[in-house]
């Protein structure tokens, strides 16, 4: 019983994880207003496919020390970095065949995929090579540090019990 209020708790924990990044992907993208440009032109404008070109360019418009405002950069790069970090915690407890790296690493870049997609026929965003790098380490970074603090709570539990038999 435990358990199944557990997997109801991460279960609703996913869909708001999942509506929130809807939101955040492609409704609030105002690019839309942009619809009068045809497909191909909107990708040409707001497609970058060269690695690191992107975050190079934030780190130093950060480290310019003649700018003052390194909001644009600090928020673009945390944010694309955070985005699918909750995805480690959520993908291997939902689904058991997530909690092989590769398996999770692939549904992460499947989810990446249809919202690029999603977000090119919409116009709503852009394809950036740069966001798609971010996000994957997130979603590396939060797969680890998930398994890190589940080994941790296992040793704790299992000392626990220990100490309890004494």
């Amino acid at each position: 019983m435990k358990k199944n209020i557990g997997k109801t708790v991460i279960w609703i924990a996913f869909a708001i994880y999942m509506t929130a990044l809807i939101y955040a992907t492609i409704i609030t993208d105002s690019r839309s207003a942009l619809g009068g440009l045809n497909m191909t032109e909107y990708a040409r404008r707001y497609t970058n496919l060269v690695p690191f070109k992107t975050i190079s360019l934030y780190i130093k418009w950060i480290l310019d020390e003649n700018r003052n405002n390194n909001t644009v950069p600090i928020v673009n790069l945390t944010g694309n970095l955070i985005l699918l970090f909750p995805l480690g915690f959520i993908f291997p407890e939902l689904f058991s065949k997530l909690k092989n790296f590769f398996l999770y690493i692939l549904a992460c870049t499947g989810l990446l995929a249809v919202i690029e997609f999603v977000q090119l026929l919409t116009r709503r965003g852009s394809f950036d090579i740069d966001d798609f790098i971010l996000n994957i380490l997130g979603a590396v970074i939060g797969f680890v540090l998930f398994f890190f603090i589940k080994k941790a709570l296992a040793v704790n539990e299992k000392d626990t019990k220990k100490k309890e038999r004494k």
